[in-house]
């Protein structure tokens, strides 16, 4: 995927991998803010339709129950909006 950065201006066409690239150049002050940044986002994101559907699907067919109850925490995550890692 591209991402568009704008510069002085110009435009940067840049990937992800040469954004976390350049994350990784940065102080560890400037990291520090651009994790609570993404840990944030995180938070806020709600799943769409399609990742409910797709999660719920897990949880039924898992024979696991650590798994199912990990899949249906993760559903109740992403349908309010605290975001998932399942």
């Amino acid at each position: 995927m591209i991402d568009y950065i704008y510069g002085r201006d110009k435009l940067v066409l840049m990937t992800a991998s040469q954004i976390i690239e350049e994350i990784k150049r940065l102080d560890p002050k400037e990291q520090l803010g651009v994790i609570r940044f993404a840990y944030q986002l995180d938070a806020e994101r709600h799943l769409t339709g399609s990742e409910l559907s797709s999660l719920a699907e897990r949880m039924v067919n898992s024979t696991d129950a650590v798994e199912a109850a990990r899949v249906r925490e993760a559903i109740v995550r992403g349908f309010y909006g605290q975001g998932y890692d399942a």
